[in-house]
């Protein structure tokens, strides 16, 4: 079963931005960093080299989804439960992706890559 991430290609590409406050942003500084496969010493991709300004855009995000009158925080238990086990739903349905994905960038074989 292909989940919703697709066939997994180990070409890529892969998205590698951050994600802040429900989007996708590069780093502040612009800069990347390459990650390699320690089997191959093939370089994966370029992932965004978040500095100190990225972790605080991080965290006030996260801080602003539960303050009060937030979308999260006004919502009652059964609906962030719903959301939760949504998340896990399409944790599942992409584990087979994960996995390869968690494979390559640790150089190990992908039927361990979900444990």
């Amino acid at each position: 079963m292909v989940g919703s991430l697709g066939e997994f290609n180990a070409a890529g590409p892969f998205e590698t931005r951050n994600f802040v406050d429900g989007e996708f942003v590069k780093s502040s500084s612009g800069k990347t960093f390459e990650t390699v496969n320690p089997a191959t010493e093939e370089v994966i991709a370029c992932c965004e080299d978040s500095n100190a300004t990225d972790v605080d855009a991080a965290v006030a995000a996260a801080r602003r989804a539960f303050t009060d009158g937030s979308e999260w925080k006004s919502m009652n238990a059964s609906g962030r439960r719903d959301l939760m086990l949504k998340l896990a739903d399409a944790i599942e349905s992409n584990k087979e992706y994960l996995s390869k994905l968690e494979a390559l960038d640790n150089g190990k074989p992908w039927k361990n890559g979900a444990y």
